[in-house]
This record gives C-alpha cells, structure tokens and sequence, in this order.
C-alpha cells in the first residue's frame, strides 16, 4: 500500500525570535506611552506644540510595534511539512525540501559562537537563552544541507545570523524542545524516503514480475 502524507507537525517556536521580540516590547510599551503624554500636554506648552503631530506619529508607530511583538512570535516556527521542512518567520518563510537534508544532529550553540567573543548587545540578548538550560550548554538542532535553497547572503537578509551555521552549510534551529523537534524531522523524512524511493522500488518489482511471468510462458 502505497505511503499517505503525513499531516503538519508540531509547530516548535524558533526561541531566538521570542527572546528578540521580548526585549522590543517594553521599550516600545513605555516610548508609546511617553510619547501620547508629550502629545497630550503639548497644547499647554509652546515648545512642544510645534512638535505634536511628530508625537503622534510615534505613538501610533511604537504601538503598532508594541501590538507586533505580542503576535509576531507566534508566527515565528519552525514545522515538518510532509515533503520539506518549513522555517517561519513573519515577514519571510523559507522550505528546505528533504533531499536536500543531509543529517540532523544535536550541537552545543555555545560551541558555533562562544559567548565571551559576542559583542556586549549581542551577549544582553543571548545571555537569557543560555540560562534556560541547567546543564550549562545550550542545545540546539543542526539540520546540516548539502547546499543552501537560496544564496546565503538574500538568507541572511531575512533569517538573524545566529541561525547560520558557521562551519558548513547548516541552519541552528534554537527551540524550547530540541529532542522532540529533531526525532520529528527524522521521522517526516523518513515517511517521505519511503513514500519517494518505496514507490519506485514497488513499481520496479511490478516490472521484474511481469517480465518474468512472460519468460516463463516461453
């Protein structure tokens, strides 16, 4: 019989993009805040009445921001489709087909890019994502490919740098449960292997059994 599809997967949040989005919340909350106050008051003062509608604008841009950190990491994932491997983030979503996978492995994030060799804003926004693991490394999956889908450089304009592997042609997919997201994208390419290869196996039996059945009624 032949393989069905398997459904969507699970959808593992991508914890870089939460920890980014996280620390542009507050900043735009409290800027929002401070702005609409300027501009509520401004009447009173002639200095600032000149300036009122720049106020404005950015009380409506900081709270657009502000809305968009609340739904932006849910729409930042990554998921197993039933023929490639979907990486979402909200303003661009990237599929790596299965036969361009080569291996997935379990590796130690610190180990691609050591903390103490991160700039100082780099390591305020790492810092939080190394200590979420007990054990002291963080561990993240590596779905090493034979070649990027896409140039690297139009990749990196749109996926942050710390999902590149260093080393070789890869991507660190940093999410809350690394175990359960690499057994599931061995599992979906697995099902596609075989939907893939098993059908052609099936129908090359198919063909040797009729041309055996014609040579023996020779």
């Amino acid at each position: 019989m032949p393989v069905k599809k398997l459904r969507p997967g699970k959808r593992f949040r991508l914890r870089l993009y939460e920890r980014l989005f996280a620390m542009l919340r507050w900043p735009a909350f409290l800027l929002a805040v401070s702005a609409y106050v300027l501009w509520w008051i401004a009447p009173d003062y002639p200095i600032l009445s000149t300036g009122r509608d720049f106020l404005l604008i950015i009380v409506v841009l900081s709270g657009a921001l502000w809305v968009a950190g609340l739904i932006a990491p849910a729409l930042c994932y990554v998921q197993c489709r039933a023929d490639y491997l979907l990486i979402s983030t909200p303003v661009y979503r990237l599929s790596i087909s299965y036969s361009r996978i080569g291996s997935v492995t379990a590796v130690n994030f610190g180990q691609k890019y050591p903390f103490h060799r991160q700039k100082w804003s780099q390591r305020r926004f790492l810092e939080p994502l190394f200590l979420e693991q007990k054990t002291g490394q963080l561990t993240v999956v590596a779905v090493w490919v034979k070649q990027y889908p896409l140039p690297l450089r139009w990749l990196r304009l749109w996926l942050t740098d710390y999902m590149f592997a260093p080393d070789a042609p890869g991507f660190l997919l940093m999410v809350s449960d690394w175990m359960a997201l690499s057994r599931q994208i061995d599992d979906y390419r697995d099902a596609w292997r075989e939907r893939r290869y098993g059908k052609k196996m099936r129908e090359a039996s198919a063909a040797i059994r009729i041309l055996t059945k014609g040579d023996k009624r020779r």
